[in-house]
């Protein structure tokens, strides 16, 4: 199933992990689900009222299964975009080590990625893709990126953050390499964005009203300063 959040943007409901669909300047996917959900993406893709095909561009928040083991079903697109740090992980050429918790449970993982098809393209901090501007969040993996689009009036936020729907939280500690690192990377988000509306994060309800407000708010509260200037 597929719900609209504003006149370009849906969200593609998946059990354990949220996907999107963006209308920009061409038909984008942000993250990709599990391995098994690339058939119900194109699925909803269909139902939302285009042809899979179309869709030429992937953003992606970072490298753990739930978020690129679908890539494998859209073998149109012309690039999937990745930070940096994650890239040569999502392209298969390289494995998580087993030096931390968190990469212990990619490794367990690993049976089940396929690269993708299509080229890998690293991301750089700042850089612009259509309408959207990534920003680099390390921490829950090292090229854990956001991506806001002030055209659009949405932000994607991976696993930097989870969303109720109304609040925001730090993922378990367990889930994320370095947490200092993630709570500096919500406190460097909070004070880069401009005013958004809808924050769509990689688990848990969107917020759809005062996305950017929201996450300026918990960077005060549990991380730093917070904050536009």
């Amino acid at each position: 199933m597929a719900r609209q959040l504003t006149d370009e943007v849906w969200l593609v409901e998946r059990p354990r992990v949220n996907v999107s669909l963006v209308d920009d300047d061409v038909l984008t996917l942000i993250d990709a689900g599990l391995p098994w959900d690339g058939p119900a993406i194109r699925e909803a893709v269909r139902e939302i009222g285009f042809d899979p095909d179309r869709i030429k561009r992937v953003l992606v928040t970072h490298f753990d299964l739930d978020h690129v083991g679908g890539l494998r079903a859209f073998p149109e697109a012309e690039a999937i975009h990745v930070g940096r740090a994650d890239a040569d992980y999502v392209r298969g050429d390289l494995t998580p080590r087993l030096s931390d918790r968190k990469r212990l449970f990619q490794r367990l993982t690993e049976f089940f990625r396929k690269p993708p098809q299509v080229p890998v393209s690293p991301v750089e901090d700042g850089e612009t893709i259509g309408s959207f501007t990534a920003v680099h969040t390390p921490g829950h993996t090292p090229g854990h990126t956001a991506y806001f689009s002030e055209k659009l009036d949405v932000v994607f936020v991976g696993d930097l953050v989870f969303s109720d729907g109304q609040a925001l939280s730090l993922p378990p500690w367990y889930l994320s390499q370095d947490t200092d690192q993630l709570r500096a990377s919500v406190d460097a988000l909070a004070s880069r964005l401009p005013p958004i509306e809808v924050l769509v994060s990689g688990h848990g309800e969107p917020l759809v009203t005062g996305g950017s407000q929201t996450l300026q708010n918990m960077a005060q509260e549990t991380c730093g300063s917070g904050g536009n200037g």
